[in-house]
């Protein structure tokens, strides 16, 4: 058990470090975009530029992680020390051109990063208790969203926007020497049977519920602070506070989803959750502007909503054993394809028919993911062979 905590609290803070550099970039755009000269659309760019290489890169990691078992810690070691790297140079570049290369340089680096962290937890978590590890790690990552990125806001406030970027590669220099350190090296014997690749289409089909949830989620999160400042009149303020309750719910839901699945079972709960889902964002639609009332939604929105991802990925690790690798960094794919098509789908929805329309939509697709999730366990052909399984 001692191990174990060291594993999930050095997995969580990873994935803290992960999520607030994703996340820091959005709130110092307009100081970015004054120091560099350019507009906010403009500005915009260094956000595509790391999500798209996070997205593309995941899956060429995921397969190195498999392939290459007994040098997995120096894939993660690498990631980390390219991450420390890429967020110097972001700090230390003087022209809009090279920032924009240093971002997309640490979207790489996070595709080394995230996958290979679920895929150690996964392999080493007991059976009956891999989604509740994974729930912590995931928390660990909601946390830069909703505590992260605030601190980072107001380090940068005060020092400036080079500061931060500089302080996570600091951070991230240190968490790539206790990876490489606290990750053990062993064999999984016993194995007679190993199921042979598996196909892209096949991982994807797998990964689509992952793209609809994450279509609903961010098609409504995207504009939920144009909505409640155009139609409710928040000040910056009640934004702030709306989104924590939201951050809060959001881990906690995580935390909660894991334990759940583990007790009733990673498909029941997945696919719980995305129902629910569904009347959420419909409550979420047509009550946001309901004063106090809307904290509570927001809460429960982002609690019921994130209980799917813990979940979901356990069951991804029961379904692909073999290719742990892979199938985390083909979910982090189509969790970043759901994001971009729910923002950019979203956003001509919003303007045409309103807040509650986008919301009610975006219901009916979590409705879709939610029967999807219903879908049996892929079936995958298997080879004999001895299995010298090492990291």
């Amino acid at each position: 058990m001692k191990n174990a905590a060291v594993w999930l609290i050095t997995g969580a803070v990873t994935l803290f470090i992960v999520g607030t550099d994703v996340f820091i970039v959005s709130p110092l755009l307009p100081s970015i975009a004054e120091e560099f000269a350019v507009t906010p659309a403009v500005a915009g760019w260094l956000v595509t530029a790391m999500s798209t290489m996070y997205a593309c890169g995941s899956p060429l990691m995921g397969v190195l992680f498999d392939r290459y078992s007994n040098r997995r810690r120096l894939l993660l070691w690498g990631g980390l020390t390219l991450f420390c790297l890429a967020n110097l140079w972001t700090g230390f570049t003087h022209s809009f051109g090279m920032l924009l290369i240093s971002r997309a340089v640490a979207g790489l680096a996070l595709a080394a990063i995230a996958p290979c962290v679920y895929a150690f937890v996964s392999d080493l978590a007991p059976a009956n208790r891999r989604a509740a590890w994974l729930s912590v790690v995931v928390s660990g990552n909601l946390t830069g969203l909703w505590a992260g990125t605030p601190i980072g806001t107001l380090i940068a406030d005060q020092l400036g926007w080079r500061i931060t970027f500089w302080l996570i590669a600091a951070v991230s220099f240190l968490l790539a020497w206790i990876n490489l350190a606290i990750w053990p090296q062993r064999n999984h014997t016993g194995a007679s049977r190993q199921s042979s690749a598996p196909s892209v289409a096949l991982m994807f089909r797998s990964v689509l519920v992952t793209v609809y949830w994450a279509a609903a989620m961010y098609g409504v999160y995207t504009y939920l602070g144009t909505a409640l400042t155009e139609d409710v009149g928040f000040r910056p303020s009640q934004i702030a506070a709306s989104l924590i309750a939201y951050g809060v719910g959001a881990m906690l839901g995580s935390l909660n989803g894991g334990s759940l699945s583990d007790k009733w079972g990673a498909k029941a709960i997945s696919s719980a959750s995305l129902l629910t889902l569904t009347a959420c964002l419909v409550s979420v639609g047509l009550f946001y502007q309901q004063g106090i009332w809307l904290f509570v939604l927001l809460f429960l929105w982002a609690f019921v909503g994130y209980a799917f991802v813990p979940s979901y990925q356990s069951r991804l690790a029961r379904e692909y054993p073999d290719h742990l690798g892979r199938i985390m960094a083909w979910n982090i794919t189509g969790m970043y394809i759901g994001m971009t098509i729910g923002s950019y789908v979203g956003g001509p929805v919003y303007q045409t028919w309103g807040f509650t329309v986008l919301a009610c939509l975006c219901a009916g697709v979590a409705l879709i993911a939610g029967l999807c999730s219903l879908r049996p366990a892929p079936r995958q052909k298997e080879t004999e062979q001895p299995v010298p399984f090492r990291f």
